[in-house]
């Protein structure tokens, strides 16, 4: 490397390439927490306390450093801060990554092509941002995630690969290797799978000629890294100690016959891997820290988190799917990564993916295998690693609880690597006949100063390309740069972040609506993991006790809650918990058989303790947890918004009961809706408070206390103040999963809404009138969270009908037909139809429905809803009239329409025959 390094133009596009990738991503950058891992993350590198297996204590202290520079390192204060540092966290290690990939993806196309000259920038610079925009690595990169720190690693490793393999034959190359172990050791700190890296390094270490290195301490050294691996995976211990105590006998004999790279390697490693040390003092500390996953205080305890013992080991020789769809779960990924047109899931994007990128890509390790071996083969063997053959050893199931595109991050980081070789390749074809590789360049040398002849220049005669290959590179580069150049891509649409708080609120709700002092059970990572980050970082909420049924079978976890503050009362020790196991239970009556697990004595334990208790704490399941979670009490429990109360009674059939006006208070008064809605929260919140009678107190403060409305609520017009639904945010799938429980629970509200007026219709108009109100306001503001919602369809138009709104029930069914099922669709407007007959509006039903069988003279249900509404009228005519127009359109009779007709007329003829009778 020459002392002006930085001003060459490999350095200086890097540079370049770099600003680009954190402008995009640090402008994207998710501000606050994300579902899933994210929050933890965030939460562990405020406090630093220890995350869940294998513990990641490198990220915990990384993202600790960027809280204290950019976040907000106060303990005691609420900080606001943390969350967007240690997301921009993974924004610049992504960014550096993206970089990486631009000088290897260069270095090979030199290596297969030296007088490429600026074709082989072009070709670094497309395969960049190729993964700069790909779709997973895009993803990673905006939130507080492991994968951005360990793509860093990763291709900070194969970029020392290739400047090991240019100093093979010198001392240093050794030094080389050692600092690449080292980095390795570390980067088991951010993920383990950073160690899937070696694999390819270990086969060029192998195929390269004129090696310094000792095969056989290559070998030992090697085997020692698999060892290590090989015990995150195995749980044979008796095997791997016998194994670990060979592979130091051999490693101490080496060192004393004077050959020292495997135990400098070995201790290098383990200096990697002391960063693990860090979870043994925090997890001991006093106090501990508020995350403690595991409580690792112990050397024990400590290498089973970094096995992951936690974890079953995965047998893949089991397959738990079909193997065909478990590679097709892949490949679809794979084809998701790169599309740059416009809807990455349409055919013509399909196409388009295929014949771009992927076509550049296989081009790339084509070309390379012809002309930069050994060098390419460590990028095929390392992408083939992380993409095919994790893909047998993960093993996935057809039902997996999130999309696991973030497993493959490194395969497709490794295939854009081959995309700029491809872009390089393709260009160079374009410019004319190829020249000699590098290594035939390398072999001429040698045999120049062997025979003591002038040696050439070890590049050769840079090639001049016409114009094809130069518009050629603009175009593919514009390919490439296509979502932040072209007016709302949907890519940039999908990852665009910045207003994207939908994560933060939705657990921020959840707390908002309990009681003062109460405890709440939570599921898993969505709504535990957004909790943590809100009590422990901006220290919301901190008086509720967050029980996670997901952890609560784990003894550690339940002594942990004991020790917290508030503690939580339970009837079992510390040595009754570490006793509890699963039994299996058989029913003398029944013989039905049921699994107990040790979650449901746990539960049951701190519910009838906090029971018998003098000051009960009240006790709420949130709206996550599978009824299955929480069967033994799913009948006593009330819904109230994103949370279940516990009660003392059953509700009827066995099922759940509704607090509507309870539901509609925190809604409408406590929750945060600014992430879902372009209302404006505060004004919403004081005029809730003013409508109460609470000039003092918030809603929330009034509410968790117990508290009540003193006046009545005027649900609808508070509507106004919510705002209609944004539609600026992209929500995945896991996302609309989770936000369905909002309109859910309001429909519910709605409905017993509905049932309370029903009950008071014919004695108080007024409460009739109002508790309508309710039930419409329900049924609107869950169409303020999503417009489609199956549960209003049915109900909704008819509360319009009952409230004299006729004309907005029908144009609510003309906006959703095309949104939702058409069964739904077509029960939801026959119903409305029947409800304008009783409301004494059968002209309108009428004239809407002969509107549609206009627009639609094909479609059999219009008639038979018009129908329909003659045979409930008793007008044997008018229904006949309908019969015949759909036989002239269809050409056939309908015998259940005749028929009824045919009673109809006897029908008529009876009243009548009846009438002169009289």
């Amino acid at each position: 490397m020459t002392s002006h390094w930085y001003r060459r133009p490999r350095s200086l596009v890097a540079v370049a390439v770099f600003l680009l990738a954190i402008g995009v991503y640090a402008r994207t950058l998710a501000p606050t927490i994300s579902f899933w891992d994210c929050g933890e993350f965030i939460t562990c590198s405020h406090i630093v306390g220890v995350p869940h297996q294998p513990g990641t204590p490198l990220y915990v202290l990384m993202g600790r450093v960027f809280d204290v520079v950019i976040g907000s390192p106060s303990l005691t204060e609420p900080a606001l801060r943390t969350a967007w540092a240690v997301n921009f966290m993974s924004a610049l290690f992504s960014a550096l990554a993206v970089a990486f990939v631009y000088l290897i993806a260069l270095d090979l196309a030199r290596r297969a092509d030296p007088d490429s000259g600026w074709i082989a920038h072009a070709g670094g610079i497309v395969g960049a941002l190729f993964l700069l925009f790909s779709q997973t690595y895009w993803g990673n990169a905006t939130e507080a995630e492991v994968y951005g720190l360990a793509a860093f690693i990763i291709s900070l490793l194969t970029w020392l690969a290739l400047r090991w393999y240019d100093a093979r034959e010198q001392q240093r190359s050794e030094l080389l290797l050692l600092l690449m172990i080292y980095m390795l050791g570390l980067g088991v700190g951010f993920h383990l799978g950073s160690l899937l890296v070696y694999p390819g390094i270990f086969l060029l270490l192998v195929l390269a000629r004129r090696r310094r290195l000792p095969l056989f301490d290559l070998l030992l050294m090697s085997g020692g890294l698999a060892l290590f691996l090989y015990s995150t995976m195995s749980r044979q211990n008796d095997l791997l100690i016998v194994l670990l105590l060979g592979y130091l006998a051999v490693v101490g004999y080496r060192a004393l016959s004077g050959n020292r790279f495997a135990l400098w390697g070995t201790l290098l490693f383990l200096f990697g891997l002391s960063v693990h040390l860090m979870m043994l003092i925090r997890a001991g500390a006093v106090p501990e820290p508020a995350i403690n996953q595991t409580i690792p205080d112990t050397f024990a305890t400590l290498m089973s988190v970094v096995r992951r013992e936690q974890y079953p080991p995965i047998n893949p020789f089991e397959r738990q799917a079909d193997l065909g769809w478990q590679f097709g779960y892949y490949y679809d990924f794979f084809l998701q990564q790169f599309y740059f047109i416009q809807n990455g899931q349409t055919t013509l994007a399909r196409v388009a993916t295929f014949l771009g990128p992927i076509f550049l890509g296989l081009l790339g390790v084509f070309h390379g295998i012809r002309r930069a071996r050994p060098l390419v083969w460590m990028l095929v063997v390392n992408y083939l690693i992380n993409g095919e053959v994790l893909t047998l050893y993960l093993n996935f199931t057809n039902h997996e609880v999130r999309e696991r595109d973030y497993f493959y991050f490194a395969a497709f980081l490794f295939f854009a690597i081959f995309i700029g070789m491809g872009v390089a390749a393709l260009l160079r074809y374009a410019a004319g006949p190829e020249g000699k590789t590098s290594e035939q360049h390398e072999q001429q040398v040698r045999q120049r100063t062997n025979d003591g002849a002038e040696s050439p220049s070890p590049t050769g005669v840079p090639v001049r390309p016409g114009w094809v290959p130069k518009i050629a590179a603009v175009l593919l580069m514009l390919l490439a740069a296509l979502p932040l150049l072209q007016p709302n891509h949907v890519k940039w649409f999908e990852h665009d972040r910045r207003g994207n708080r939908i994560a933060y609120e939705y657990a921020k709700n959840i707390l908002a609506g309990l009681d003062e002092n109460a405890i709440v059970f939570t599921n898993g990572d969505n709504d535990t993991f957004p909790i943590w980050y809100l009590q422990e970082v901006e220290h919301f909420r901190r008086d509720v006790t967050v029980v996670n049924l997901s952890l609560v079978n784990l003894p550690w976890y339940n002594q942990q809650l004991k020790r917290r503050e508030p503690p939580l009362a339970m009837g079992y020790s510390n040595d009754d918990l570490e006793r509890l196991r699963p039994r299996l239970f058989e029913d003398p009556n029944t013989g039905e058989r049921l699994l107990v697990y040790v979650r449901d004595y746990v539960v049951h334990d701190i519910v009838t303790t906090n029971a018998r208790s003098e000051t009960p704490r009240p006790v709420f399941f949130a709206v996550t947890i599978p009824r299955e979670n929480m069967e033994r009490y799913f009948a006593k429990l009330q819904m109230e918004g994103l949370a279940y109360r516990l009660t003392e009674t059953d509700g009827p059939d066995g099922m759940p009961t509704t607090d509507p006006q309870r539901l509609l208070e925190n809604v409408f008064g406590v929750y945060f809706l600014d992430a879902l809605t372009d209302g404006d929260t505060e004004q919403r919140q004081a005029r809730f408070a003013a409508m109460a009678g609470w000039a003092d107190d918030s809603p929330q403060v009034k509410l968790s206390q117990g508290s009540s409305p003193s006046e009545p609520i005027d649900y609808l017009g508070l509507l106004a103040e919510v705002g209609l639904p944004r539609t600026d945010v992209y929500r995945n799938r896991n996302t609309v999963h989770l936000l369905g429980n909002y309109p859910a629970a309001l429909s519910r509200a709605g409905f017993e809404f509905i049932v309370a007026a029903e009950s008071v219709a014919f004695e108080d108009t007024a409460t009739y009138d109002g508790m309508l109100d309710n039930a419409l306001a329900s049924f609107e503001m869950a169409m303020r969270f999503d417009p489609y919602n199956v549960q209003s369809i049915g109900i909704y138009p008819l509360v319009l009908v009952e409230k004299g709104r006729t004309e907005e029930a029908l144009a609510y069914l003309d906006r959703i037909r095309e949104h939702v099922a058409p069964d739904l669709w077509q029960r939801a407007a026959a119903e409305t139809g029947i409800s304008l007959v009783r409301v004494n509006r059968p002209r309108l039903a009428v004239n809407w429905l002969n509107a549609q069988i206009a627009r639609e003279p094909d479609e059999k249900f219009y008639y038979e809803a018009l129908f329909r509404i003659f045979q409930y009228l008793s007008r044997a005519a008018e229904a006949q009239d309908v019969m015949e127009r759909w036989e002239r359109q269809n050409g056939e009779r309908d015998p259940a329409m005749a028929e009824i007709v045919a009673q109809l007329r006897a029908q008529a003829l009876e009243r009548e025959q009846q009438r002169i009778d009289e």
